[in-house]
């Protein structure tokens, strides 16, 4: 196998850079890793690490760790990449910009991320959930090198993924960082770090995923069904798309879309509910949307059956 010897660096803090992290450990378990401070939440003021400090401490025991605040002021993180001699350092999902001279960018390698996203399309921090608000039956991932600008740098590897109809933003997720990292392992595998060859995009063909709006997340019923349903998709399971019952919040965390028989849509008002056996139906702009499964304020998750029965709703009653 070519490349035992490669070493490199890990920068990551959310669930994505945790399972691009596992997948890349592997091939080869990074030098070091840095991810964003601890911090402290809840009423009892407890102190948690971040996903990534977590899977470390825990899965990956005995590799340094390093919590900093801004990786490219921290002299420990330079002295650290001096000191093990790293090839390269991934930073992915981390939450901080990394900055000259960490960002290394006039070296042939430097900072590498995995990106979900067939770049230049979908640059931006919300790849996955735009990509699903627009019905998109696959996307990218892609490996680049950081640059100064938004996923803007050269990318080395590519590859295509097909989500299912009903697949959410957690499952996609999750398969999009395993694809990122085993692509990038195999290639590493077979290609010495000297021939690899990174390709400039094409800002021209460039698409942004802009961050997602409190706005957003609420649900318009008098939209079409099926775009109801692709919002609940990429917002599932957090933040979640949600809607109002009696002044009551209620988020969306899986639906299904459907149409009326013969095309007939009854004459009420957008966000009616039709009752009958199995999950209530919502009527929207077009057709209907079963609620699979909802998270009422104050509750845990339950299936929209059990929510109907629980309430004992009636066709009078309506979401907004």
């Amino acid at each position: 196998m070519m490349n035992e010897a490669l070493r490199y660096a890990f920068f990551g803090t959310g669930s994505f850079a945790v399972k691009c992290l596992e997948t890349l450990a592997l091939w080869k378990t990074p030098s070091f890793v840095v991810t964003s401070p601890s911090r402290t939440a809840g009423r009892g003021k407890k102190t948690s690490r971040s996903p990534v400090g977590e899977f470390v401490s825990g899965a990956m025991a005995g590799v340094p760790l390093i919590e900093s605040p801004d990786v490219s002021e921290d002299p420990r993180v330079s002295r650290m990449k001096s000191d093990f001699g790293v090839d390269f350092t991934f930073v992915t999902d981390f939450g901080q910009f990394v900055r000259e001279p960490l960002l290394s960018e006039t070296e042939r390698v430097g900072c590498l991320n995995i990106h979900p996203s067939a770049l230049p399309l979908y640059r931006g921090a919300a790849p996955i959930q735009r990509a699903l608000m627009d019905g998109a039956g696959e996307i990218g991932v892609s490996v680049f090198k950081l640059s100064r600008g938004m996923d803007s740098g050269p990318v080395l590897l590519r590859e295509r993924v097909e989500v299912g109809p009903e697949e959410n933003f957690m499952t996609v997720r999750d398969r999009a960082a395993e694809t990122g990292g085993r692509m990038f392992a195999e290639f590493a595998a077979r290609n010495p770090i000297g021939s690899w060859n990174f390709v400039p995009q094409d800002d021209a063909e460039a698409t942004y995923a802009h961050k997602i709006t409190a706005d957003e997340e609420r649900i318009d019923w008098n939209k079409p069904a099926a775009q109801i349903a692709n919002l609940v998709r990429a917002l599932s399971p957090r933040p979640g798309a949600w809607t109002t019952l009696a002044g009551r919040r209620l988020s969306v965390l899986a639906a299904r879309p459907g149409r009326w028989e013969n095309g007939e849509k009854p004459h009420v008002a957008a966000g009616s509910l039709r009752l009958g056996k199995g999950a209530p139906a919502v009527v929207c702009g077009d057709g209907f949307l079963e609620l699979i499964a909802v998270l009422p304020e104050g509750r845990k998750r339950q299936s929209g059956e059990s929510w109907k029965n629980g309430l004992r709703l009636t066709a009078e009653e309506r979401l907004v």
